[in-house]
């Protein structure tokens, strides 16, 4: 992605390049100017410096603060006041946002999937422990390091457990029907985020097909998820019931609290990592093709004997 020319300076920090680019806010690549130190600067843009948008950064800042965990990106200090723009300094993390990895060509072996997953949701339970909601979980705000490590990012949308927010904020793929509607937010408005998260880095898809923002909301609040095998047929029942649970729109239907979630989802994780079957063999291949895959792998006397692999297709399949 090509970025504007970056800052030389943003108060005690020497700009190196600009590596993201948010709603209201670029973010910086930067060496603190007398320890030399890594960061992260995140700063509102110029267009994005009215009254709203400074109050969306002060309640990032009074959120995140608080929170401590090794898979949070960590929030190191602030300062409002600057003339140029108000500006978070970040934890530096060496690493990929998720949405690198989100379209069916590129996704992520299955059990980097399930690391990552787990990793993330140790992290909401943390932060649902301090009472907060982070309302905008998605690949874009999940980073995988080279070590396997994945840490959550941008609280920018956070709120207060119990409270909806001035406004309707997040991203609508991933959102939740009561965090559309407005209503008072709790841990399964997270759950219900990293559910979508999950189904969108196994298939490449988001969870149901819309043209325009419109048909975008009038999904989320009607319409379940399309079933995840129509994408990933060789998926085990035990993960497509925990992903699809943690997509009820009901939410007397969906996990109650993430320890409940974290468990089950264990059970399934830990059913794919004893399995003998190849499970990312359908990964990136359109459903028709796996249809030809399937009857391929069944007739395979390799298949029969020692379970499936994609090293038991041929060539012709592709990658």
């Amino acid at each position: 992605m090509a970025f504007p020319l970056a800052p030389t300076h943003i108060g005690n920090y020497s700009i190196v390049e600009q590596v993201g680019l948010g709603a209201s806010s670029n973010v910086y690549f930067a060496i603190e100017d007398k320890k030399y130190t890594s960061v992260a600067i995140k700063q509102l843009r110029k267009n994005c410096l009215s009254e709203p948008y400074r109050k969306l950064l002060a309640n990032e800042v009074m959120l995140a603060s608080k929170l401590h965990h090794k898979n949070i990106v960590q929030l190191l200090s602030a300062n409002l006041e600057e003339a140029s723009g108000p500006y978070l300094v970040l934890e530096f993390i060496k690493g990929v946002s998720l949405d690198r990895h989100q379209h069916a060509d590129n996704l992520l072996p299955i059990n980097t999937v399930i690391s990552v997953i787990e990793q993330i949701a140790k992290a909401l339970q943390y932060i649902a422990t301090q009472g907060v909601v982070h309302r905008d979980v998605k690949p874009e705000n999940i980073i995988l390091m080279p070590n396997g490590m994945a840490k959550l990012t941008d609280f920018g949308c956070a709120i207060a457990a119990g409270t909806s927010g001035e406004m309707v904020a997040g991203s609508l793929a991933y959102m939740s029907p009561e965090q559309l509607e407005g209503l008072p937010l709790d841990e399964r408005a997270d759950i219900y985020s990293l559910g979508a998260t999950l189904y969108r880095l196994l298939t490449g898809k988001n969870i149901f097909i819309a043209d325009d923002k419109f048909d975008a909301r009038i999904a989320v609040l009607n319409f379940p998820a399309i079933p995840i095998q129509t994408y990933r047929k060789e998926l085990p029942l035990e993960l497509i019931k925990v992903i699809h649970r943690m997509l009820e729109k009901g939410l007397n239907k969906r996990y109650p609290d993430w320890a409940t979630f974290i468990r089950e989802f264990g059970n399934a994780a830990h059913h794919i990592r004893m399995s003998s079957d190849d499970l990312d063999v359908y990964r990136g291949f359109s459903p028709s093709t796996q249809s030809v895959i399937s009857n391929y792998l069944s007739a395979s006397r390799q298949f029969s004997r020692s379970g499936f692999s994609r090293s038991t297709l041929p060539e012709s399949f592709g990658g």
